[in-house]
Order: structure tokens, then sequence, then C-alpha cells
């Protein structure tokens, strides 16, 4: 009884984001007394019963804690940036963003299209990537990520160990980039203290970007991610989502599996990309009618701008700008055991 009086005060006195630490501590100075007694027989069955039980509690406020620290870390970003701050952050990013690719692949708009046309004015691929850009530093670990998916979301998909590996190469590999770092710098600022941790920063970009959650209605299997919805394409249905990236998309057309067929509409980044939507068949049948992507941006920039709309401005237009070019990113979330993550995320102009 006296134990648990001890348990209890102790958590209530902590602030919800210090109860894991607090559980630690309180666990760590009942451990001892219960070794300490030295009991055997019956009395033995209970205290290791009541050790048993403090695991599981202590377990349980965890994963409590990092639940309730990862949506208190979301509404404080939320609550606390500004539209300047944004418009200002995402200036830096473009002026980080040191692997652009943009100068160093060639774009083939070709003719102009509708989402309700099935005419083809398109006769060649839209994009044309030299080698050298594949094996760029950072586009390179994050192609390797294409092939641990399926895109059909009703068809169950297990995580390796070698997939997860990819996945904490490829966080490890953007974190050191600039477009990243200004993020990282830019939460801190905000008073996120506890993502001056390398870990902690990999953690919530492991965990926005790779949490494997139901899109189908059924809710039976995860088959999904937002990574892989955003940087590839899933199909629901006969329905494409996704397909914001350029870089798949590229693949997809050197793979025969990609049919462009006309450009919709184009907005210049000022020598840094641009934001296209157009209209292609994926598969030979899926028909995506509008597409709206990035290209020749670097997989760190596109993840640093979606991160940062979804944690502050989540469901609503979050207005950016380069080089007094202004643009949208429009995000969707998704609640997995009602923890807020990415469900898709695109730009808009």
């Amino acid at each position: 009884m006296k134990l648990t009086i001890v348990f209890l005060f102790c958590l209530a006195a902590c602030r919800a984001d210090d109860i894991a630490h607090a559980a630690g501590q309180i666990f760590n100075s009942i451990l001892p007394n219960l070794i300490g007694n030295s009991v055997t027989g019956q009395q033995g069955n209970s205290a290791t019963n009541t050790l048993q039980t403090i695991g599981t509690v202590v377990g349980g406020v965890v994963d409590y804690a990092k639940k309730k620290s990862y949506e208190d870390l979301l509404k404080q970003v939320q609550d606390s940036t500004t539209d300047d701050d944004i418009l200002r952050l995402s200036e830096e990013m473009f002026n980080a963003d040191v692997n652009n690719a943009f100068n160093y692949i060639q774009i083939n708009l070709q003719g102009k299209t509708s989402p309700m046309s099935k005419n083809d004015e398109a006769q060649s691929n839209l994009l044309n990537v030299p080698e050298n850009v594949w094996n760029g530093p950072t586009i390179r670990p994050f192609v390797a990520l294409f092939d641990n998916y399926h895109k059909n979301v009703i068809r169950p998909e297990f995580v390796t160990p070698t997939e997860e590996s990819e996945q904490v190469t490829f966080i490890n590999t953007i974190l050191a980039t600039g477009p990243v770092r200004s993020l990282m710098n830019f939460l801190v600022s905000k008073g996120l203290a506890q993502l001056n941790e390398y870990n902690e920063q990999v953690e919530l970009l492991k965990k926005i970007w790779f949490t494997k959650y139901a899109r189908h209605w059924t809710g039976l299997c995860k088959c999904s991610c937002a990574f892989e919805n955003i940087f590839m394409a899933e199909l629901k249905s006969d329905t494409v989502l996704g397909l914001h990236s350029w870089l798949f998309f590229a693949k997809r057309e050197m793979d025969k599996k990609a049919n462009y067929l006309g450009y919709i509409d184009k907005l210049d980044l000022s020598g840094k990309g641009l934001i296209l939507k157009q209209h292609s068949i994926l598969s030979e049948t899926k028909d995506a009618p509008e597409i709206t992507m990035f290209v020749g941006t670097s997989p760190e920039l596109e993840t640093a701008l979606y991160t940062l709309c979804f944690m502050a401005r989540p469901d609503r237009p979050c207005h950016l700008r380069y080089n007094n070019v202004p643009f949208t990113i429009q995000t969707k979330t998704h609640k997995v055991d009602n923890v807020p993550l990415i469900d898709t995320a695109a730009p808009v102009f």
C-alpha cells in the first residue's frame, strides 16, 4: 500500500512530458528495496508479482508519456509558429538545398492537357535523369526505399530488419543536410529542447514518415505510411493515391510503368525547380488525372517542407515562398490510435 501511495503521489506531481522519467526513477528506487527483502516462499512470489505489476504500470506510463509528449510537441509548434516564420524558414531551406538537381535533369513538358482529357499530348517521357543524379548523396538512400512497399493499400507489408535499416540510413543522411538542419534548429528555437538530442530528431522523423497505418476502410491491414503515399504511389481500387515525387515518377517512366500525357500547369521556382501539375497513366491502365509534384528539388528539401507544414499548419494551407515566388503546401492528417500523422501532402499553386 505504501508503495502504491508513493507511486501515485509522484505521478500526480509530474508534468505529462516528465512522467516517463519520473516512472523510471520510482522503479529504480523501489527495486533495491524489493531485492533487499530477501523473501522466499509465498512472500517471494508476492514480491515477484509486485515487481511484475510495477513493470507493467511503468511500461504503460512510458507509452502514455511518449504519446503525450509527441502531441504536446505538435501543439506547441502550431501555437508558436507564425506565418512569417514559415515564409522565412522556407526561403532558408531552399537556399540550403545544395543537393538540388534541377540544373542536371531534362524536363520535356511537351503539350498541355487537362484532367479530363484522354489524349496523349506527349510522345516522349517527361523526365530524363542522368546517372550521376541517381548517385546523389541523398537521392541514393531515398530511392533505396522504393522497393520496400506494395502499391495496393490492402496488401500486407512487413518491415524487415534490412528495410528498417534503410529507413534509418535515409533519416541519418538527410539530418546532416541544410534544409533539415534548418527545420530542427527552428523547432528547438520554439522551445522544443528535447529536439536538441539527435536520437529524438531521428525518432520524430521516423514516427512521422514511417509509422504504418491502415488506409482501407476495413482497417485490417496497416499497409501504408506517409513516405509511401507522398513519395511513391498507392492504388486504392482503381484510384491512384500520392505520386508527388519526381524521382519516383522518373523511375516509373524508366521502367515503362508510367505514360506521361502532358502538363496541366506549372510554377517556376527561380532556378531551384518547379511545381508541376500533370496527367499520366500508371501501370498501363490506372489514370492519375491531376498529379502535383516538385521537380528537381532534393528529397531532404521536400521532406523538410512537408514536415514543417504538417507540424505547423496541419489540414490547412501552409503558405511558403522562395525568391518572392509564393506557393502552398496542403497537408492532410491521419490519426493512428488518436495520434496525428501525415496522411498526404502536396504542393499547390
